[in-house]
């Protein structure tokens, strides 16, 4: 039977599951969008905002270049362009908006773009007087050697914790004598140890040769007021080794002989974040700019473009941006020179790191709701079930209970028939009647079961009842019987028992109770009713039950004997109404042996 019941039990988790799932796929997805297109508008008004910049901040640099003495010549043109090419790094903070920059001549030729570079990052002399310009690591690192390097150089930023610490790593590079060749790169690593008496120690450095004293960290100076703020701490070397170095495999061993090793300063655009100059350096559409002669598409020449590309204008492919921009440089051979920026945006990776606590917070509010849900459904199913099979069973019990009165009349009524004895006919006429109000009793009863497994229907008075009183109240309905019997009946007020509910309803509890204490008991017998505060507990004498029936005595129709003759009472139909009633009232229950005969314990439940 358990097994077909399973069978029959729903899985209400499922279907709630897949609504929510697909509320929540819903919301989720259309609130992306709605971001993500938020994001596209703002990416538009940044990049109008970050070329404008670029393009005033070129302006100024070709008048301070115009201006500068520190360079001329061919050094001054380069580093013209490369200020131009690498002063966008810090234009935007978005870590989804990567932004290049190229260079062209009148010609459309490539004079120089945005590259991950190595060197002194200003064409300056050093001091040997030799120009150690940037070297584009594209031109001789492959992408994987790039990205170790990359790696060494974010470990370094991450390593100085604010500049409350020494550099763990240092960059060197070997180059020629005019500094115009790249011989080789370097990742040395320094052992650091702090202390006062770093001032008296020094350290030779066995790659370059030269001696390191200390290193001073911690204090920092406003530069505005001079005024220093912080705590110095000083450090020595005491130990290095070299972590990752690379090799020109066009240098021969005498040119490398005849080479200078070079602190290095280190150009990864965006190193805020590894990963974001990673997606910066692999970007296709921020390296790959136009072959010369095809910076203006079909136009030949600048000036054949020049009334169809207007000096400054914007193009948008996609999540693609690009600008372009015509310049004049005074101070170099070229008359003019064009610029394009390009920026990839990625609306979509920003709406999701944007929403990723509120794609988490809404799981979590759907999982809460698909088991909010689907308990409360199975509740009602389980429910509904319960009163089915109860009803069930009431149909089966009625059919059954009635069956054995049904039999009586129509034996009698038989008789009647065929037996015309007036001196019998007002007896069989009698046991008609009482078979009658036997059944009417029953149907009584089963009507009011029904009433209270209607239970959210049922309309319970709410009012301070003492238990006590009304024990006392129900009692005098069997004085008869109790007086027939000599039964003595005692109570003992500890305190009194007060319950809040339906004064009608705890009265048929308690006639039920009752009927069963005077009923059962035996002749000169007696009965115990003691009330105290949550508890009131009626005793009677009397035969005891068995196990089985002390287990059972609250089932309907229970009477703990298969054969059940008209004349005896079915306990369970009364005490399965008294258990019912209480669980209403948030009360219980509890039957058991004593001695003389049986305790019934009614008490609150916490």
């Amino acid at each position: 039977m358990n097994g077909i019941r399973n069978k029959k039990k729903k899985r209400f988790w499922k279907p709630a599951a897949a609504v929510f799932l697909t509320l929540y796929l819903a919301t989720m997805g259309l609130a992306t969008l709605l971001v993500k297109q938020k994001f596209e508008e703002d990416y538009i008004r940044t990049f109008e905002q970050v070329a404008t910049s670029i393009h005033r901040k070129a302006t100024d640099q070709e008048d301070s270049m115009a201006e500068s003495e520190e360079f001329t010549g061919e050094d001054k043109r380069r580093e013209y362009y490369r200020c131009l090419v690498n002063e966008y790094f810090w234009s935007t903070t978005n870590p989804q908006l990567n932004i290049a920059v190229a260079v062209y001549d009148k010609e459309q030729n490539l004079l120089a773009n945005s590259y991950d570079a190595i060197g002194d990052m200003m064409y300056m002399a050093n001091t040997a007087g030799i120009n150690v310009g940037p070297f584009n690591l594209d031109d001789y690192l492959t992408f994987k050697q790039k990205e170790e390097l990359a790696e060494h150089c974010w470990k370094e930023r991450q390593s100085t914790e604010n500049y409350t610490l020494p550099g763990k790593y240092r960059f060197l590079i070997r180059i020629s004598s005019d500094g115009k060749e790249l011989y080789d790169i370097f990742v040395q690593e320094l052992t650091w140890e702090e202390g006062e008496e770093a001032n008296e120690k020094q350290y030779k450095n066995p790659l370059t040769g030269e001696m390191v004293t200390h290193a001073s960290v911690g204090l920092m100076v406003d530069y505005a007021t001079g005024k220093e703020y912080g705590t110095e701490r000083i450090f020595h070397v005491t130990d290095s080794k070299i972590l990752w170095e690379w090799a020109n495999p066009d240098i021969s061993k005498e040119e490398r002989e005849n080479g200078e090793v070079q602190d290095a300063g280190l150009v990864f655009p965006y190193i805020t974040s590894y990963e974001r100059w990673h997606r910066w350096s692999s970007s296709k559409y921020l390296h790959s700019f136009p072959n010369p002669g095809e910076f203006f598409g079909e136009a030949e020449t600048a000036e054949a473009a020049e009334a169809e590309y207007p000096s400054i204008y914007s193009e948008r492919e996609g999540l693609l941006f690009r600008c372009k921009y015509k310049l004049k440089v005074e101070f170099v051979d070229d008359p003019y020179v064009y610029m394009e920026i390009r920026m990839e945006e990625r609306p979509w990776s920003d709406a999701f790191e944007y929403m990723k606590y509120l794609y988490l917070a809404g799981l979590l509010l759907t999982v809460l709701c698909v088991f909010v849900v689907s308990h409360t459904f199975e509740q009602t199913y389980a429910r509904q079930m319960a009163l089915e099979e109860t009803r069930r069973d009431i149909t089966n019990a009625m059919a059954h209970e009635l069956k054995t009165p049904l039999g009586i009349i129509r034996n009698f009524a038989e008789n009647l028939i065929e037996h015309n004895m007036e001196e019998k006919r007002d007896y069989y006429l009698t046991q008609i009647i009482g078979q009658t109000e036997e059944m009417d009793s029953l149907v009584r009863e089963m009507i009011e079961i029904s009433k209270l497994d209607d239970s959210e229907e049922l309309a319970l008075k709410k009012e301070t009842v003492s238990f006590g009183e009304l024990i006392r109240e129900e009692m005098k309905k069997f004085e008869p019987m109790i007086d027939e019997k000599n039964i003595q009946v005692q109570y003992q007020e500890d305190a009194d028992f007060l319950v809040e509910g339906d004064r009608e309803y705890l009265g048929k509890a308690v006639w039920n109770l009752i009927s069963n204490a005077v009923e059962y008991n035996v002749p000169d017998g007696r009965i115990l009713v003691r009330t105290e505060a949550g508890k009131c507990v009626i005793e009677n004498t009397g035969k005891t039950m068995e196990e089985e029936q002390l287990l059972h005595a609250f089932d309907l129709f229970y009477t703990g004997n298969k054969s059940r003759g008209k004349k005896e009472k079915h306990m369970g139909i009364g005490l399965f109404l008294v258990k019912k009633i209480l669980g209403l009232h948030g009360m219980g229950v509890m039957i058991e042996n004593t001695e003389e005969g049986i305790r019934v314990t009614v008490k609150h439940l916490k």
